[in-house]
C-alpha cells in the first residue's frame, strides 16, 4: 500500500504504471517480487525527475477551473452577507455569533498557514507521505493556543491587559487601521452621521441621498484605504486559490475554507467603515463587491502561474505568511475587542459583569477557534481522501 502512495505522489495514476508492467494492484505488498521492483525502479526514477509526470503537471481540466470559479464566486457573495445580518445587529446574540465567527477565522487562517501552506512551500507533504510533519505543526499550534489562553485568563482573573489595551481611540483613529475594525462595527454604525440602521428609513433613503460619484469624492481617506487594501487582499486570495486549484481540487478546497470563514467578519467590518465614510448602505455594498471582484483577476493569474510548477512554492509561501499574520496579528485583537464590546453592552444595560460571564465569552470564542484548528488539521491529514471523494 505504501508503494502505491509513493507512486501517487509522483504522478496521477499508479494503475497505469502497474498495467504497463503487467503487475496486479491487488495485494501488491505480497505480490510484488524483487524482479518486478527492479523493473519498476527505473520508471520511478524517470517520472520523479520528469516534470510532465508530476502531481501538478499537465492534467488540469475544466472541472478544476469551474469549481475554482464557483468557489471564488461563493467567497465574493459573502460581501453581500453584511446587508443580510446588519439589521439584526441590535440583537443580544449578534455579537456572540460574530465573536464565534472571528474565532473560527483565527483558527482556520492560522491552521491553514501552519498545517498546509507553509509546509507546501517547502514541498514537505510530498516528501513525508505519512504526514508526520503535521504532529510537529500541531505542537506549534498548541503552544500558540496556550499563550493565547494565558493572556486571556490573566485579563479575566487579574484584569491584566497583555494583548490589546483598552480602546479609547476616536473614530478617525480607529478608521486608520485598515484591518482592525471589527471591534468598532457597532460604534461605527451607531455614531456615523446618517448611516445608523435604526434611522435608515429616514435620512439614508428618503432625503435625496447624493449619487455614488458625489459620495466617492467626499469619502474619507479611511474608506479609500479599506477599498484599496481589500482589493489587494482579495487579489492575493484569488492568486492562492488559482494556483491551488491548478494543483488539484482538494488543494483548492483546503485553501478556500479559511478564506470563506475569514471573509464573513472581514466584509462586515468593511461595510461598517464604508458607511462611516459617508456612503449609503447600497453604495457601500457596491464598493465592497467591486473590491471583492479583484479575486477573479487573482484567480486567473494564479491559474496561469499554477501551470508552472516552480511557482507553486513561492505562491504558497506568500499566502502562508499572509494567513498567519492576519490570523494572529489582526483577527486575535479583533476577537478580544469583540469580547470587550459584549461586556460594554452588559455594563450599559446595568447588568453585573462576573468572572463566570467573562468565562462564557471566552468559551464562545474558543468554540470557533478550536473548531478552526481541528478542521484544518484533519484537512491536512485526510485531504487526499477528500480529493478522491470529489473526483469520484
Amino acid at each position: 500500500m505504501e508503494f502505491l502512495i509513493i507512486m501517487e505522489t509522483f504522478f496521477f495514476s499508479s494503475n497505469d504504471l502497474l498495467n504497463a508492467f503487467n503487475i496486479k494492484a491487488d495485494n501488491i505488498s505480497s505480490n510484488l517480487t524483487r524482479i518486478d521492483l527492479y523493473q519498476l525502479l527505473p520508471a520511478l526514477v524517470n517520472v520523479k525527475f520528469n516534470e510532465g509526470c508530476t502531481k501538478s503537471g499537465g492534467r488540469v481540466t475544466w472541472k478544476n477551473v469551474l469549481i475554482g470559479l464557483i468557489t471564488v464566486t461563493f467567497i465574493n457573495c459573502s460581501a453581500l452577507c453584511g446587508a443580510i445580518i446588519l439589521p439584526f445587529r441590535n440583537k443580544p446574540i449578534f455579537k456572540w455569533i460574530l465573536s464565534a465567527f472571528i474565532g473560527l477565522a483565527v483558527g482556520t487562517l492560522t491552521g491553514s498557514g501552519i498545517f498546509h501552506l507553509i509546509p507546501m512551500a517547502f514541498n514537505i507533504p510530498d516528501l513525508d507521505i505519512h504526514h508526520s510533519y503535521l504532529n510537529k505543526a500541531l505542537i506549534s499550534m498548541i503552544i500558540i493556543y496556550i499563550y493565547y489562553m494565558r493572556d486571556q485568563l490573566l485579563r479575566i482573573f487579574f484584569n491584566i491587559e497583555t494583548i490589546v489595551c483598552t480602546h479609547t481611540h476616536g473614530e478617525d483613529d480607529a478608521l486608520t487601521k485598515p484591518n482592525s475594525h471589527v471591534d468598532s462595527i457597532p460604534s461605527m454604525l451607531d455614531n456615523s452621521k446618517g448611516v445608523s440602521l435604526n434611522s435608515a428609513k429616514e435620512p439614508v433613503f428618503h432625503k435625496h441621498p447624493r449619487g455614488l460619484i458625489q459620495n466617492l469624492k467626499r469619502m474619507k481617506a479611511a474608506g479609500w484605504m479599506i477599498f484599496i487594501g481589500d482589493m489587494l487582499h482579495n487579489f492575493i486570495d484569488g492568486l492562492t486559490l488559482g494556483a491551488a486549484f491548478m494543483v488539484s481540487i482538494g488543494e483548492g478546497l483546503q485553501v478556500s475554507l479559511p478564506i470563506i470563514f475569514e471573509e464573513f467578519p472581514h466584509e462586515l467590518g468593511d461595510i461598517a467603515v464604508l458607511l462611516s465614510s459617508g456612503l449609503t448602505i447600497g453604495q457601500a455594498l457596491i464598493m465592497n463587491f467591486l473590491s471583492a471582484c479583484s479575486c477573479y483577476f487573482g484567480f486567473i493569474i494564479g491559474a496561469k502561474l499554477g501551470e508552472l510548477e516552480h511557482f507553486h512554492p513561492w505562491i504558497y509561501a506568500l499566502a502562508g505568511g499572509m494567513f498567519v499574520y492576519i490570523g494572529l496579528a489582526d483577527m486575535i485583537p479583533e476577537l478580544v475587542a469583540m469580547g470587550d464590546e459584549i461586556e460594554k453592552d452588559y455594563i450599559e444595560a446595568k447588568k453585573p459583569i462576573t468572572t463566570v460571564f467573562k468565562l462564557k465569552i471566552l468559551i464562545c470564542q474558543n468554540s470557533g477557534l478550536i473548531l478552526g484548528f481541528i478542521i484544518m488539521f484533519f484537512l491536512g491529514k485526510y485531504g487526499e481522501h477528500l480529493e478522491n471523494l470529489v473526483k469520484s
